[in-house]
């Protein structure tokens, strides 16, 4: 069962070393990797060139965001499983070989299989994945009855940089989704447990850098960037229209979701003194079951806080 690993990578020269050589060193190899360099303008590409030659292929493209980068890299793989990974996080050495035992212990109907994980880089983050997500475990592999519930967690169970997957499913989803500036992985790995399921390995295999010196999409999303709420409403209104989204609890929970990102971009667009825009974003909330009284105390709210925080 061939293995491509697949590494998007954006100005860490340094860090995506590291990751490369946690992929070598791994007690059952990746038969190939693959590394597609979005734009980066600090050598990224030639140092990975200049380091490991033929055993790992480099691609540079413009820079189009790391869902355009995944693409290409998945387009450029040959394996059966596809196994990501970011460039400034790594792998313990059994990563793989601990994912395809899972697969061997619970059988042929899984085709996705995800680790706990750690975060490093920042120390107010000692609990891991599992642990900040409820997610409980009885042994070494485990399966989910109810993926999506994980997925949508206030604190996310599963990480793509731990997924192992098989390429025939991401090749039916249609992969990535480009139009989205963040939680693309997110949007992946919905749609996939929509049509797999999901095993685990209980073991943090996984170090996520959370450095808090280096700004991570999430954080932009956090400054109301409006490609970020953009790329959120799009994702929302996708999962709502998908034909196998027929559970209504979770149907309910995405509604949920969509209509406090319409209630979050009007007040932001008011904070900006743009009243039009504002208003437009006002109706769309209404649109969604948002009355105007919520919106207008929820602005009252945040106000009241942002006044009274200096005081404290």
């Amino acid at each position: 069962m061939k293995v491509s690993a697949v590494i998007p990578t954006y100005n860490r020269r340094m860090q995506v070393l590291r990751a490369i050589d946690s992929v070598l060193a791994q007690t059952v190899p990746a038969d190939e990797i693959i590394v597609v360099d979005d734009g980066s303008t600090d050598g990224s590409a030639e140092a990975v060139r200049s380091r490991y030659a033929s055993r790992v292929k480099v691609f540079w493209q413009e820079n189009m965001g790391v869902s355009a980068a995944r693409r290409r890299a998945l387009e450029e793989t040959r394996g059966e499983w596809i196994a990501f990974l970011d460039s400034d996080d790594e792998w313990l050495p059994t990563k793989l070989e601990r994912q395809f035992e899972a697969f061997g212990a619970l059988g042929e109907d899984f085709g996705a299989c995800f680790t706990d994980c750690q975060f490093v880089g920042d120390r107010d983050l000692q609990q891991t994945t599992f642990e900040l997500c409820g997610l409980k475990t009885y042994g070494s592999f485990g399966f989910l009855d109810n993926p999506i519930r994980y997925v949508l967690a206030r604190h996310a169970g599963m990480y793509v940089q731990s997924m192992l997957v098989r390429r025939s499913l991401i090749n039916e989803l249609g992969g990535f989704d480009e139009a989205m500036v963040v939680a693309e992985d997110t949007d992946l790995l919905l749609r996939l447990a929509l049509k797999t399921k999901f095993c685990f390995v209980s073991e943090a295999l996984v170090k996520i850098d959370r450095t808090r010196s280096r700004p991570r999409l999430i954080e932009l999303f956090s400054q109301n960037n409006e490609k970020m709420f953009s790329s959120k409403e799009h994702m929302f209104r996708k999962w709502l229209s998908l034909p196998e989204m027929t559970n209504p609890e979770i149907r309910f929970q995405i509604s949920e979701s969509l209509r406090g990102l319409y209630v979050d971009w009007t007040i932001r667009k008011l904070h900006q003194f743009r009243f039009f825009e504002a208003l437009a974003k006002a109706r769309q909330a209404r649109s969604a079951g948002v009355s105007y009284s919520h919106i207008l105390s929820r602005l009252a709210f945040r106000t009241a806080r942002k006044i009274c925080a200096p005081l404290n």
